[in-house]
């Protein structure tokens, strides 16, 4: 452990095997250790957020995740999708109040094609072209390239071209035992990284998320960290990479216990010390509520993520946090942090000192 102690405060990258003895350090420790190099990677006390706004433009998908609760069945939840008027209206009211980011999050919809998608993200564009559209999914990305029946490459030149910013890099778990269990007909493993690559590729920026506590092992979810830092080490578009609790209720997945606080920081804490080469880890609030997310901001984490005014996606497993700018700057404050609201981008927009 001295060693290994060692190597971590001279921040120096640590392997597969040591990131997996983390889960048995004191919380304490780690999260100290933890701290240690998110201040390494980016000095000073300052945490971001960012006035967003995720719009679910529809819950119809094929993929029918084992671990969502959110996507269409019949005689349980019904189906919907927003029409182009409804969806421009959600993004004017983010727009009144001064946000800088719209997330447009679908589901693999079989009447969807690429033009569904670029007609979107156009609309938007044409409309608000200060709006940053940090929009889609790796998923929906190869789900709708060959439904067009065009390659990743393609898909993603057109959708750039007709205004899209960036690409969250939605990652569930990045491992093909646990997919092949949880996720079968979404993406491989291999094909999120040929999105990564094609991303890079078009200059376009992106993130990785986490969702743990679906049954998989403590070395399973190193694996995820293992498969994050090489894309992040052979791309550098990766911003930030955003961990979160799987929510069982109201899922195929219901006789799962919970994931606990202590699991969440343990996570966070890992995640800032094994992925030294992302610099911005969000807390997330949304899931795992505003006061486990102050802690976060104390063990590695460095970003509040979003405001997000419109959430249904987390709701739907009965998980409801909801949040607006002046409760996050004052967590933030209160965890001896500096609040600044951010843009896309990270650069700050305005600080609350």
């Amino acid at each position: 452990m001295d060693i290994l102690k060692e190597k971590i405060y001279a921040g120096q990258r640590i392997s597969h095997e040591e990131a997996l003895s983390l889960f048995s350090w004191h919380i304490i420790e780690l999260g100290m250790a933890a701290d240690y190099r998110m201040r390494l990677i980016s000095p000073g006390d300052k945490v971001g957020f960012i006035i967003d706004r995720i719009v679910n433009f529809t819950n119809v998908c094929e993929a029918a995740c084992a671990f969502c609760a959110f996507h269409a069945r019949a005689g349980q939840i019904e189906p919907y999708e927003l029409t182009l008027d409804e969806i421009l209206a959600k993004v004017e009211e983010l727009v009144a109040i001064g946000g800088t980011q719209v997330m447009l999050q679908g589901g693999l919809h079989p009447r969807h094609t690429l033009d569904t998608y670029i007609d979107m993200v156009r609309a938007i564009k044409n409309r608000f072209p200060e709006i940053c559209l940090h929009s889609f999914s790796p998923a929906e990305l190869v789900y709708i390239a060959r439904r067009s029946g065009v390659s990743i490459d393609e898909a993603v030149h057109s959708l750039k071209d007709a205004g899209l910013d960036s690409v969250p890099g939605a990652s569930d778990l990045l491992v093909d035992r646990m997919r092949n269990r949880v996720s079968e007909k979404k993406l491989t493993k291999d094909e999120w990284c040929g999105v990564m690559d094609v991303l890079c590729r078009h200059g376009l920026k992106s993130s990785a998320t986490m969702t743990y506590g679906m049954g998989e092992t403590l070395a399973e979810r190193i694996a995820h960290l293992e498969v994050v830092r090489a894309v992040q080490d052979r791309t550098g578009i990766l911003r930030a990479f955003i961990p979160w609790s799987f929510s069982p209720a109201h899922t195929r997945m219901e006789e799962l216990p919970p994931a606990t606080g202590m699991d969440y920081l343990r996570i966070v804490a890992i995640s800032r010390i094994f992925l030294d080469n992302v610099t911005y880890i969000q807390a997330g609030w949304l899931t795992e509520g505003m006061k486990l997310a102050q802690i976060a901001l104390t063990m590695g984490a460095n970003d509040m993520g979003g405001v997000l005014t419109e959430e249904v996606v987390v709701k739907a497993a009965g998980v409801s946090n909801r949040t607006n700018m002046a409760e996050l700057i004052d967590v933030i404050k209160d965890a001896g942090r500096i609040p600044v609201q951010r843009d896309s981008d990270y650069r700050e927009i305005r600080i609350f000192a």
